[in-house]
């Protein structure tokens, strides 16, 4: 019978060896490689012609080699997010803190 240890031990080393690969690779939704149309529809679950709507209006980022378009994860994110829509807590913290900047003058 083995000694329990040792496979405590085997199975960290595997661990260990698991993570290292893992963190030599890096995480695969930070790369910042382009995308085409066909992967971003996937990304962000919008139909191509969506994304070609945003393209044409010019609300997406995106890159345009000859006929192609092209697309980087981080910029898609960042386009993503940057519509926040304010919550009611946000829009009273507001109000309060421009009725506190602008007292009323009689």
């Amino acid at each position: 019978m083995e000694n329990p240890f040792e496979i405590i031990l085997e199975r960290l080393d595997r661990i260990e060896k698991t993570i290292e690969q893992l963190s030599a690779n890096g995480p695969l939704a930070q790369t910042n490689d382009p995308m085409d149309i066909k992967a971003l529809s996937a990304y962000i679950k919008t139909s191509p012609s969506a994304i070609y709507k945003f393209t044409s209006e010019g609300s997406i980022p995106h890159y345009k080699n000859g006929k192609r378009l092209y697309f980087k994860r981080d910029e898609i994110n960042e386009w993503i997010f940057s519509t926040k829509v304010n919550t009611g807590y946000d829009i009273d913290k507001a109000a309060n803190e421009y009725i506190r900047k602008h007292p009323r003058k009689y």
